[in-house]
């Protein structure tokens, strides 16, 4: 089995066990952060807002991760990346502020979109084939989302337990501290990974983001990817009103339709797993396409167990999609483009996550606020539709770049 092989592969299970860790301190930040900016504002609309700003900094961001890219090795980048995010979140508590706190959030965002490129560059120097490399792609997924309901329980048990007010930063200040623990253990971890120092110069490659849209592979990969993360943002985003108020359910039930999306992730991974395709670009353009057609179906879906199917499918095509992206521009470019590759791919499918959300959100409410019938059918439908018909034509352009 490959799981069981990457497992035994000491390399990778260092920069899994790092991703575990610092994925678990990061979610139980996350969690406290939401309730410190609430705490401090008292305001929704602050939490929200603290949400919305985590999308500004690919602007920022992704030109320095190119440079970075062009001038240290992956390892350096990493491990820098993390002890810069240890210091972000201690000082996160440490001023009540609400401005302070966002200015910080900004800046750990910056940080991460430089972290990730380097990250999803080493996997492939880390497994012993490329066979390995779904399974290596969805265990690091898992790293970085599983952790969340086990990081959220443990910050809602710890906010029940004794209050620690007198504490520097308040009573949530240890969950920052927790965090900042777990990104330095990362950091130590990385640092050990050698064979990750060499860096290949490419003298038609300066460090601009630029350069990585002049790779043909990213350049026709990155449409599709955009588009089906802008599927992706719209679930996000009218989920919970699709489930609670369109199909007349309850909290409990959308919380099974967040589970069984998660069953499907896991569903995809293995489905790509055993597929073993000689092409993991174009396995991508068929997840995606199937990502839209799933979308548009949830959307007309008249029945509560049609939407679990739905969320299933939807799980299963998204992450087919994503850990076939990845393995794709893994194995199809060499180290420095990949870093180069990587950053425009988490640029843009984090960003346009985010716009799809805000834009589903306020298309939804406007075409309520217009008294037309099932705003959010409507909303989640077109979706699909344009995931779908902005797909179909990329197919040749992914063939042999």
């Amino acid at each position: 089995m490959s799981a069981r092989r990457l497992l035994g592969t000491k390399r990778y299970c260092k920069l899994l066990i790092a991703q575990v860790v610092s994925g678990s301190g990061d979610w139980f930040a996350t969690v406290a952060l939401l309730a410190l900016v609430y705490e401090i504002s008292g305001s929704a609309v602050a939490v929200g807002g603290m949400l919305a700003l985590r999308l500004m900094p690919g602007a920022v961001a992704g030109p320095i991760a190119a440079k970075l890219a062009h001038r240290w090795d992956r390892r350096r980048t990493m491990v820098a990346m993390d002890f810069a995010r240890a210091g972000i979140v201690m000082a996160v508590p440490m001023v009540r502020s609400l401005a302070w706190v966002l200015g910080w959030v900004f800046a750990m965002e910056m940080a991460t979109l430089i972290y990730l490129p380097a990250r999803d560059a080493s996997t492939r120097d880390l497994v012993d084939t490329d066979d390995d490399l779904p399974v290596a792609n969805g265990l690091l997924m898992g790293g970085s989302y599983g952790t969340l309901p086990i990081s959220a329980g443990i910050f809602a048990a710890y906010t029940a337990g004794p209050q620690l007010t007198s504490l520097p930063g308040g009573q949530l200040a240890p969950a920052f501290w927790i965090d900042a623990a777990t990104f330095l253990f990362s950091g130590f971890v990385i640092a050990t990974l050698k064979s990750l120092s060499n860096r290949i110069d490419s003298p038609e490659l300066t460090g601009r983001l630029r350069d990585a849209l002049q790779i043909p592979l990213v350049r026709s990969a990155i449409f599709p990817v955009v588009t089906a993360s802008l599927g992706l943002g719209t679930v996000f985003s009218l989920g919970i009103a699709f489930i609670t108020g369109t199909l007349g359910a309850g909290d409990s039930q959308f919380a099974i339709f967040v589970l069984l999306f998660g069953v499907g992730a896991v569903i995809g991974v293995g489905t790509l797993q055993l597929l073993k395709p000689d092409d993991y670009v174009l396995e991508m353009w068929r997840g995606m396409l199937t990502l839209g057609a799933v979308l548009a179906l949830m959307g007309i879906a008249p029945k509560l167990w049609l939407a679990y199917l739905a969320a299933v499918a939807f799980g299963t095509a998204s992450a087919y999609a994503i850990d076939a992206a990845v393995s794709g521009l893994q194995v199809r470019l060499d180290e420095e483009r990949r870093v180069l590759a990587f950053t425009v791919f988490h640029i843009g499918l984090r960003v346009s996550l985010g716009v799809g959300a805000v834009l589903a959100g306020a298309l939804a409410d406007i075409l309520g606020k217009a008294g037309v019938l099932d705003p959010i059918r409507i909303v989640m439908f077109g979706a699909g539709l344009v995931v779908l018909v902005a797909t179909l034509p990329t197919r040749d352009r992914l063939g042999d770049r």
